[in-house]
Parts: C-alpha cells; structure tokens; sequence
C-alpha cells in the first residue's frame, strides 16, 4: 500500500494529534530515517525529534533494521515499510508549511508478514480519520507571487488556483491563518504559498 496525506497544524493542533496517537500505548516517534547508530534512537516524546519523524510500533515490527552509508558516516533506515513517515508542519513568523504523513507498506518481505502490514495500514487509516473528521479541506488556494493574479487561460494555470482538495487545515492552524491576513500557508521547499479563504 502507498499513500499519503497532506495537512497543515499548528503547533496546538500538533499537540492534540500526538495526544491521540500516543493513546496506541505502543507508539514511538523515531528522529527521521537517519541515525547515528545502528539502532535508532526512539521516544514517546515528540518534542525529542524533528520535522522529518517515523512513527514506529514494536508490535509492527520489533527493531527497525539500518545500513550503513559510509559517504555519510550514518545509518538509513531499511525499514521505512513498517513505519508511517510525518513530515511536520513548521511555524515560522507568518509562515506554516504544510506537511505530510505517507505510507509503503510491502507484502512480499520474509520479516515482515502480511498480517504486520496491514497493522501499519490500519494505523495510517486511523490517522486518516482523524485528520478528515476534525480538519478541513477546500480552504486554501495556491499562488505564485513572482506572476500576475490571474484566471486559467489557455496555457496557463489559475493563479490562484482553485481550492486545493487534498490539503487539510487543522482547526488552529485555520483559526491563527484568518486572524491575520499576511499569514500563508508554505509548501515545502518551494516559493509557492497558500492563501485561506476568510468566508470558511
């Protein structure tokens, strides 16, 4: 199974998320998918690791297995298929970039049976629920600030673009965004921004 699903949370919205997930008593966070040992360093406490974060249960898998990267005197995680990968939303001035939890679950490993797998995949489904029953979607429109506010034409995209379906808004992160209309919603790594629609 692949998937993915996009978000954006505030910092108090982080919180409420993190309170549901830790209520799976197995579940730890795991500081991204490079380490500095062998064996990862893992937490019930979120604060103890990055943007990039695993969330990883024994019950899933008991250790999670690593190579070495000798150009990177570090190890890469091999077992990414048992975890779900959050890529956390980040606060910074009148900015908070969107994020993103995936799966890639895989059926024909020998250590990690099918019935494991679908473990993983049900934790991801839950997050899913989570995030769709208190989230909203349809709030945001990309733009590009570098060219003119305009409609789709004939070879050329809407700028903004219409309300983006897979993104969802957690409820604080909505509330911090309207209450100021110079803050924006930042995609990864790119210079394109959102802005949220007031009347939602």
């Amino acid at each position: 199974m692949r998937s993915e699903l996009r978000f954006v949370m505030h910092p108090d919205d982080e919180s409420q998320f993190v309170s549901f997930l830790l209520s799976d008593e197995t579940v730890h966070f795991v500081d991204g998918p490079r380490w500095p040992s062998e064996t990862p360093p893992h937490s019930r406490d979120v604060s103890k690791v990055g943007w990039y974060c695993l969330i990883w249960s024994p019950s899933d898998l008991p250790t999670l297995a690593a190579r070495f990267v000798p150009s990177c005197r570090d190890y890469y995680c091999k077992s990414e298929h048992a975890t779900i990968q959050w890529l956390r939303s980040e606060l910074s001035g009148s900015s908070l970039a969107n994020g993103r939890f995936a799966i890639s679950t895989r059926y024909d490993l020998d250590d990690f049976p099918e019935e494991r797998a679908k473990q993983v995949e049900a934790r991801f489904n839950a997050i899913r629920r989570f995030v769709k029953k208190h989230y909203t979607n349809s709030v945001a429109r990309w733009y590009n600030e570098s060219i003119p506010f305009a409609p789709a034409g004939p070879n050329r995209s809407a700028n903004p673009s219409e309300p983006d379906k897979s993104l969802w808004v957690g409820p604080s992160a909505l509330t911090w965004l309207k209450s100021d209309e110079g803050r924006r919603i930042s995609g990864m790594g790119t210079s394109v921004k959102a802005l949220v629609d007031p009347s939602c």
